[in-house]
C-alpha cells in the first residue's frame, strides 16, 4: 500500500525469484515490481499427479493448491531459478519474465523426450500452443534447457522459421533476453557456413536458405551437419514442412532431432501430416484454455456496413447499385461491362472511402480513447494506400506497408517512401505513430503488437490464414492513459467483407476442443448483457439507496461477525461483478444503449473508490482500477463532489484534518473514517515508540468495542477518537517539553514499563495532560519520573555514539557494540536479570533502527 512504501528492509527483495499472493482459495505469482494484472495462477501440480496431491497433502488439486504443490515444491523452484528467469527490455524498462505453468510443462517435456528417444524419430514430436501464449520464451527457455544439459554434450541447435519478420523476431527474444550468442544466418552461404564449421552453435535461419545451402557454388554437399547431436525447433511447422523445403531440411540435417512448434490449431488433415513429420503431441494448450487463463483474450466478431460486403454475385449487383446508382443509365452500363466483378468493385474508390469513414469513426470512438491500436486489411496494395489516405483524411494516423518496386505508378509513392522498419517499430510503442497499419499479406503472421486491439477485415482470408491473422489482436496489454492503467480485455475483428461464413468453414475442419471461443460473436443488443450484470453489481446492497453513498460503504465495515475485520471476501465478490459491468462498458461505448447505464455504475464507482479509501487505506481519488481510460472518462464527470471528498483518504497528519472530518455526512462516517486514521498511524509507527502506541492501539479497540456494543454513541466515539488523534499529534512536542527527544522518550516509556510492576494503564497521554505509564498526574501538572528519565537520556548518548557509524544500520559488529554498551548503562540499577537486559537491549537498538529509516 502506498502508506508503507519505502518502509521495511528492501534489502531483503535483492535476490527475489518471485512473489506470491494468496487469500486461502487462489494464488497468483509474479516477479517483484510486477504490477497487479502481472500475477496469473499456476493450473498444475507436476511433477506430482492428481491423485498423488490427494493422498499425499490430502487436499484437492485445485486454486492454491495447485500453485504450492506445483510451483512452489522446492525442486520445481529451484528450477525456475536455475534455468528460467530472463529480463527483457520492454518500452525502455527492463522486464522480469517467468515461465507461466504450460511453457515451464512444455520444455520439460520436450526435454524428457530429447534425452529418452533413441532414435531422431523418437527424440521428436509437436507443440501446439495457441498464438500470444508464448511460443518464442518457450522456444528460447528449452534452448537454454538444451544447451546446459551434460547428457547431450553441447548440441547444435538450429531454430528454423518460415518468415523474414518470423526470424528477426525470435533472433531478438533471443538475444535481449541473454541467451549466449544466437547467431543469425544471412544468406544461404552463411548458412552453410555456420552449419559445417565448428559445433554448439544456436543457429537461427528461414527454412528457404536450405534450398540452396547444399548447392553452392563452392560444390554440392550430401549433408550439412550428419551429427545425432543437432536439435531443430521448427516454429509454425505445419506451413513447410511437407514439400521440398521440408525435405531439403531434412537431408542437411540428416540425423537431427525435429521440435515443431505451432500456434494455429492444426486442421484434422495436417494433424496427420504434422505427427508423421516430426512425432507424437509433446503438449497442447489450446485456444479455450489460453483465454481462461487470461493468457491471452477473447476475441470478438462485430459486421458492420453489410452492403458494402463483397460475397457473392447477388450482393455484388447490389453493392454494384449501391456505389453507382446514380449515374446514368448508359454510365452504369459501360462500368458494368468493365468493372462489375469482384475484385474491381472491391477497390472502388467510393466503397473504399465510404469504409474508410466508418473505420475511423468506429477507431477514435472506441479504440483511440484507451490508446490501443488497429490494423486493416485491404484487399490489394492499390486499396491499402488509399486506405491510408482516407484515413489521414479522416483524422486517424496511418501508414500502408506492402511491397513495392519501381514499375509502380505515383499513387504507391507514400508506401514506397516510408521506411517500414520504423514505422512498424513506433507502432507497436503505444505512444508513438502510426496509429493504424494498412496491409495486404505481411504483418499478417509474426507480428508481434500487443497494442493492437482491432483488426479491421476488408479481404477474405482462407483456412491457416484468417486464424493466423485474427490472432493479431489476443495479445494481452495494458499501460497509462491519461494517469490510468487500461488493460485490454478482448480483441475485435471487425468485417466488411463477409468472412465470417469462412471463418465457419474453416473452424469446421478442427476437432471442437481446440478451437471452441476462436472468435466470439458480438452481441447485437448490448443492453440485456449490460443491465445482467449492472444487477449483479448492484445486488449485494440490498436494502440501501444507491444515492447514499456511506450508507453503501457500511456494508463491508467491520463487525461483530467479522471480529472488527473489513469484510474483504464480500468486497472482493463485489469488485468481481463490478469489474463485468465496467468490462462490458468498455465493449461497447459509445452505444447509445451503454449510455445509459454510465449514472449506474458512476454510482458503483464511488461506493467501491471510497471503500478502498477508508478499509483499504488507497488513493481513491486517482484509483480507476478495473475501469478502461474510455469508461474512466465517461464517468468521471458523474461523480457527485460530496462522493469525491469521501474518495479522499484521510491522515491525522494532514493539515485539514478536522476540517475533512468535519465535512463527512454525519458522526457514523466520521467515526469510520477516523477509526482508520488513526489505525493507520499506529500501525506506520509502532516500531518508533512500542509502548505508547501500543497503549494507544488498546485505546482504540476499547473505543470500537464500546461502539459496537452500543455503549456509547457515534458522537461520543468522535469525542473520544479525537482524543486519541491528539495524543498521537502531541507525541513530539509532549516529548521536547520535558527535555526529551523522540528516541529518548521512546527508551523513557519502554524502560518505565520495566520498571514498574503491571498495574491500570492510563487513557490520558500526551495532547490531554499526561505522559502515559509513568507519569504522575500532580495538582494538574505533569511529573515524569527523574530516575528513567536520567537513565533514557544516557542510553540515548550511548546509541547516538554509535550511530555516528556510516551504514551502522547494517553493520552488525557496531550492532553488538551497542548492544553491549546499552546494557553496561541499564545494569547500575541492579533491577534487572541478566535475560531482561538482553531483551531490553536488543529493543533499544531496534528503536534506533527504526527510527533512523524515518
Amino acid at each position: 500500500a502506498p502508506q508503507w512504501h519505502g518502509r521495511g528492509a528492501p534489502e531483503l527483495f535483492a535476490y527475489n525469484l518471485m512473489g506470491v499472493a494468496h487469500c486461502g482459495t487462489d494464488a497468483a505469482y509474479a516477479g517483484l515490481g510486477g504490477p497487479e494484472n502481472a500475477y496469473v495462477g499456476w493450473n498444475s501440480v507436476l511433477p506430482c499427479s492428481e491423485d498423488e496431491v490427494r493422498q499425499r497433502y490430502g487436499v484437492e488439486p485445485e486454486g492454491q493448491n495447485r500453485l504450492i504443490v506445483g510451483l512452489l515444491a522446492p525442486a520445481v523452484l529451484l528450477d525456475v531459478l536455475r534455468d528460467y528467469v530472463v529480463y527483457e527490455p520492454e518500452q525502455g524498462r527492463v522486464v522480469k519474465k517467468l515461465p507461466r505453468y504450460q511453457q515451464y510443462r512444455a520444455v520439460g517435456a520436450a526435454l524428457r523426450r530429447v534425452l529418452r528417444g533413441r532414435t531422431p524419430a523418437e527424440r521428436g514430436g509437436v507443440v501446439w500452443h495457441t498464438q500470444g501464449s508464448g511460443k518464442s520464451l518457450t522456444m528460447l527457455w528449452l534452448a537454454a534447457k538444451l544447451r546446459r544439459q551434460p547428457g547431450l554434450g553441447n548440441p547444435a541447435i538450429v531454430v528454423v522459421t518460415d518468415r523474414t519478420q518470423l526470424d528477426r523476431q525470435i533472433t531478438d527474444t533471443f538475444q535481449r533476453c541473454g541467451f549466449p550468442a544466437p547467431e543469425r544466418a544471412s544468406s544461404t552461404a552463411d548458412l552453410r557456413r555456420l552449419l559445417t564449421t565448428g559445433s554448439g552453435r544456436t543457429v537461427m535461419t528461414t527454412v528457404q536458405k536450405f534450398e540452396e545451402a547444399l548447392a553452392a557454388p563452392e560444390g554440392e554437399l550430401d549433408v550439412l551437419d550428419p551429427s545425432e547431436n543437432v536439435i531443430v525447433m521448427v516454429d509454425e511447422a505445419h506451413r513447410t514442412q511437407y514439400g521440398t523445403l521440408g525435405a531439403r531440411m531434412s537431408k542437411a540435417l540428416l540425423n537431427a532431432a525435429l521440435l515443431g512448434f505451432t500456434g494455429t490449431p492444426i486442421d484434422q488433415g495436417f494433424r496427420r501430416s504434422t505427427m508423421r513429420r516430426f512425432g507424437p503431441l509433446i503438449d497442447s494448450y489450446t485456444i479455450p484454455q489460453s483465454v481462461a487463463d487470461g493468457s491471452t483474450v477473447p476475441i470478438f466478431y462485430e459486421a458492420r456496413l453489410p452492403e458494402l460486403a463483397v460475397e457473392g454475385p447477388d450482393t455484388l449487383d447490389q453493392l454494384f447499385d449501391a456505389l453507382f446508382g446514380d449515374e446514368p443509365e448508359e454510365v452504369r452500363a459501360r462500368l458494368r461491362r468493365r468493372y462489375a466483378n469482384k475484385e474491381t468493385v472491391a477497390e472502388a474508390e467510393r466503397r473504399i472511402e465510404m469504409i474508410a469513414l466508418d473505420i475511423a469513426g468506429h477507431f477514435k470512438d472506441k479504440v483511440r480513447p484507451n490508446g490501443f491500436k488497429a490494423q486493416v486489411v485491404a484487399p490489394s496494395r492499390a486499396a491499402a494506400v488509399r486506405y491510408a489516405g482516407h484515413l489521414i483524411d479522416f483524422g486517424v494516423s496511418a501508414s500502408p506497408i506492402i511491397t513495392t518496386s519501381s514499375q509502380d505508378g505515383a499513387e504507391f509513392n507514400p508506401a514506397r517512401a516510408l521506411n517500414q522498419s520504423l514505422v512498424t517499430e513506433a507502432f507497436v510503442d503505444p505512444d508513438g505513430e502510426p496509429e493504424v497499419l494498412v496491409v495486404v499479406d505481411m504483418l499478417l503472421t509474426g507480428f508481434d503488437a500487443p497494442v493492437e486491439q482491432v483488426l479491421y477485415l476488408d479481404r477474405g482470408l482462407r483456412e491457416h490464414g484468417l486464424l493466423q491473422a485474427i490472432a493479431r489482436v489476443n495479445r494481452r496489454f495494458s499501460h497509462v492513459v491519461d494517469g490510468v492503467v487500461t488493460e485490454k480485455t478482448h480483441g475485435l475483428v471487425v468485417d466488411y467483407c463477409g468472412v465470417s461464413r469462412d471463418l465457419e468453414e474453416v473452424l469446421s475442419g478442427f476437432d471442437p476442443s481446440d478451437v471452441q471461443g476462436a472468435m466470439l460473436e458480438m452481441e447485437e443488443d448490448p443492453a440485456a448483457v449490460i443491465e445482467a450484470a449492472a444487477v449483479r453489481a448492484e445486488s449485494w446492497f440490498g436494502g440501501c439507496d444507491l444515492g447514499d453513498t456511506w450508507a453503501c460503504v457500511a456494508v463491508f465495515a467491520p463487525d461483530d461477525s467479522t471480529e472488527g475485520v473489513f469484510k474483504v471476501d464480500r468486497f472482493e465478490r463485489f469488485n468481481a461483478d463490478y469489474r463485468c459491468f465496467s468490462v462490458l462498458m468498455d465493449r461497447f461505448l459509445p452505444d447509445p444503449r451503454a449510455l445509459d447505464y454510465r449514472d449506474r455504475l458512476a454510482r458503483l464507482t464511488g461506493i467501491r473508490a471510497c471503500v478502498r479509501a477508508q478499509f483499504l487505506r488507497e488513493d481513491a481519488a486517482a484509483d480507476w482500477t478495473e475501469i478502461g481510460a474510455k469508461v474512466k472518462k465517461l464517468i468521471d464527470e458523474r461523480i457527485s463532489a460530496r462522493v469525491r471528498e469521501m474518495m479522499e483518504p484521510v491522515s491525522i497528519l494532514d493539515a485539514d484534518f478536522e476540517e475533512k472530518i468535519a465535512g463527512l455526512p454525519g458522526d457514523e462516517a466520521r467515526a469510520s473514517v477516523m477509526e482508520h486514521a488513526i489505525r493507520a498511524q499506529i500501525h506506520e509507527r509502532l516500531g518508533e515508540n512500542p509502548v505508547f502506541f501500543e497503549r494507544l492501539s488498546e485505546q482504540l479497540a476499547r473505543v470500537i468495542e464500546d461502539l459496537r456494543n452500543r455503549l456509547i454513541d457515534s458522537a461520543e466515539a468522535c469525542r473520544r477518537l479525537g482524543a486519541v488523534a491528539q495524543q498521537i499529534l502531541g507525541l513530539d512536542a509532549f516529548a521536547a517539553e520535558h527535555g526529551l527527544s523522540p528516541l529518548a522518550f521512546a527508551v523513557y516509556e519502554l524502560l518505565d514499563g520495566r520498571l514498574e510492576e503491571p498495574g491500570d494503564v492510563s487513557s490520558a497521554g500526551p495532547g490531554d495532560g499526561s505522559a502515559g505509564a509513568g507519569a504522575e498526574e500532580t495538582g494538574g501538572r505533569v511529573r515524569i519520573d527523574e530516575e528513567a528519565k536520567r537513565v533514557a537520556l544516557e542510553i540515548e548518548s550511548v546509541v547516538e555514539r554509535h550511530r555516528a557509524v556510516v551504514d551502522w544500520q547494517s553493520n552488525l559488529e557496531v550492532q553488538r557494540q551497542m548492544r553491549r554498551d546499552v546494557k553496561r548503562g541499564l545494569r547500575p540499577s541492579g533491577t534487572h536479570t541478566e535475560d531482561q537486559l538482553d531483551e531490553l537491549a536488543s529493543r533499544v537498538v531496534e528503536l534506533a533502527r527504526r527510527r533512523s529509516g524515518r
